[in-house]
């Protein structure tokens, strides 16, 4: 276990006694990698030289960068724009990202950004860009190729709520409510992730970070309960919970064309696996 995204990342992993620890390494590695190039806290990552320069001259990035924009663009273009990576003005004035809200004027959508061939990237006006809200999921993928490729032979990340897992054996997945554990799925091979509204929990040591906001009305989900979605892989998971939120249960066939199923719960709700 280890902190990470702005949340502590448990990596289990079985397989050759020679080459799991490496595997697990390797892993984690993965994951601060993304944090380093897509994190909107560190002035030095990919991330915010984007949000300074992409909107004058276009902007090489990292691979892994440059997917999940993509990745985003395609959910974003899909869902009519309940996802969109460019709501960070909202967040910043709320307090929950950096910065100055007089400064982070929006000025853009999701339909400004350009991707470029090798790895470049252009914004048609200036905006301001957050990859909080797919990066993990990213993350949490780069991590498990690394436990496949070390020859583990069942594996688990979890990461505050996001987690992916492969192996022979199914595991009990369950949401944690207010009077305990609740199953509500097994896992075999692939992802979950979870969305709840913004709130402080009395008690808690760990923290929810971030919030949901509505593209349409500029203003935070304050929907009841939370949404966990299944999909084949975290990063669609991760970046799908936003939109099930604020579609509901109506955009069942949207999740459908990525692979996806979707639960809302009632209950403010976290997910485990045990």
């Amino acid at each position: 276990m280890r902190p990470a995204m702005g949340t502590l990342v448990h990596v289990r992993a079985s397989g050759p006694a020679d080459s799991v620890q490496r595997s697990i390494d390797a892993a984690f590695a993965a994951v601060e990698l993304v944090e380093r190039l897509m994190s909107f806290h560190d002035p030095q990552s990919e991330l915010s030289r984007m949000n300074r320069d992409a909107a004058r001259t276009p902007q090489t990035v990292h691979p892994w960068t440059w997917a999940v924009l993509r990745r985003a663009l395609r959910i974003a273009e899909a869902s009519a724009g309940l996802f969109d990576i460019t709501v960070a003005p909202l967040l910043v004035r709320e307090g929950l990202l950096p910065g100055s809200p007089d400064a982070s004027f929006r000025y853009g959508n999701w339909r400004h950004i350009v991707l470029l061939p090798d790895w470049g990237v252009f914004l048609e006006r200036p905006m301001l860009l957050d990859l909080g809200g797919i990066a993990k999921g990213f993350a949490i993928d780069r991590a498990i190729h690394e436990l496949r490729r070390g020859g583990c032979t069942q594996a688990l990340v979890n990461a505050g709520g996001d987690l992916r897992r492969f192996g022979p054996h199914a595991q009990p997945i369950h949401l944690r409510r207010r009077d305990g554990l609740v199953q509500v799925a097994e896992l075999r091979c692939g992802a979950v992730a979870t969305s709840a509204p913004h709130a402080i929990h009395a008690g808690r040591l760990a923290q929810p970070l971030g919030s949901i906001f509505d593209p349409r009305t500029h203003r935070p989900w304050n929907g009841n309960g939370a949404v966990m979605v299944a999909a084949p892989s975290c990063v669609i998971a991760d970046a799908l919970t936003k939109v099930a939120a604020l579609a509901g249960p109506n955009c069942k066939p949207l999740l459908a064309r990525f692979g996806a199923r979707a639960l809302w719960d009632t209950d403010p709700a976290y997910l485990e696996a045990r």
